[in-house]
């Protein structure tokens, strides 16, 4: 009896700490972990050559459509879940401000001449859910099968605005990419290897419209911050640029890969089960020391 009685307590304890850790958001597709949530996707990225020399340098607009897929924890069990029919989307559009040493880009946003022109200054990057895309709605951007530029981007947008991240006055925020050999050379990175790399990227943002219906603690950012802020921001982000053979040239430079980490504020059901799981190894602590 004594064991089963553990073995009850046990279960019921890690049971409110699972459910503690992981939270479903406002839209109920989305699954929230804390303390940390990681969101996984695919990009199609497209340069405008503004100076047209065949060479990504200063000046030059990125343009990328994402599709993630899923998000992920960074404890055991915590996923990765996706968004069970739904899709969350993003549109991206930034330039290179400056070159700097090393080759080190330093992007901006593209601003009101760009896709985000309609949102507030500093926007680059705009994030949308569709709880249940229809089928000229859902976005397919493994090797573009959703098609032209234009059609990625309409699909992109089929959902409610989500989220909009972007540069928002905090010294800290910084989008940064470091371009790998061939990098620089926009037809060898448009005739590469879908599993080549050309370039990392890194950005640290803070997060302007918020339709989530969830808050975000602040993340440390270094070592990828601006200067003379206090090393944290909303949220930050990494991925790989990927060469873009296959696609056409006329639509898409490339493809990548991106992960992006915020820090969800526990929902009070959630710190109340957290709560639960905390009295439960409590009293099995104090019943143990009983014996």
């Amino acid at each position: 009896m004594k064991l089963k009685a553990l073995g009850s307590s046990l279960s019921a304890v890690g049971l409110g700490l699972s459910l503690a850790l992981a939270s479903a958001s406002a839209t109920a597709s989305v699954t929230f972990y804390s303390p940390l949530t990681v969101f996984h996707d695919d990009n199609l990225d497209y340069v405008y050559d503004n100076n047209t020399n065949g060479l990504l340098d200063t000046g030059d607009r990125l343009v990328s459509v994402s599709n993630f897929g899923q998000t992920q924890g960074v404890f055991g069990g915590q996923g990765p879940t996706g968004f069970g029919g739904g899709q969350v989307t993003v549109v991206a559009d930034v330039t290179i401000a400056t070159t700097i040493a090393g080759g080190r880009f330093v992007f901006a946003p593209t601003g009101a001449t760009g896709l985000l022109g309609s949102f507030a200054p500093g926007t680059a990057a705009a994030v949308y859910h569709n709880a249940a895309p229809t089928a000229a709605e859902a976005l397919d951007v493994i090797n573009s099968n959703c098609g032209t530029q234009a059609s990625c981007i309409t699909k992109a947008q089929s959902g409610a605005l989500y989220m909009t991240a972007g540069f928002f006055g905090d010294p800290d925020d910084l989008w940064i990419s470091d371009p790998a050999a061939g990098g620089t050379v926009l037809s060898i990175v448009q005739s590469g290897g879908a599993s080549n790399t050309f370039g990392t990227f890194n950005f640290s943002l803070e997060i302007g419209i918020n339709n989530t219906g969830r808050l975000f603690n602040e993340i440390v950012c270094a070592p990828f911050c601006g200067l003379g802020g206090d090393g944290k921001v909303d949220l930050i982000g990494n991925g790989q640029l990927l060469g873009g053979q296959g696609l056409a040239s006329t639509e898409w430079t490339a493809r990548s890969k991106t992960d992006v980490q915020l820090s969800p504020i526990p929902e009070p059901a959630s710190l109340s089960l957290l709560g639960v799981a905390l009295a439960g190894m409590g009293a099995m602590r104090r019943r143990k020391l009983d014996k």
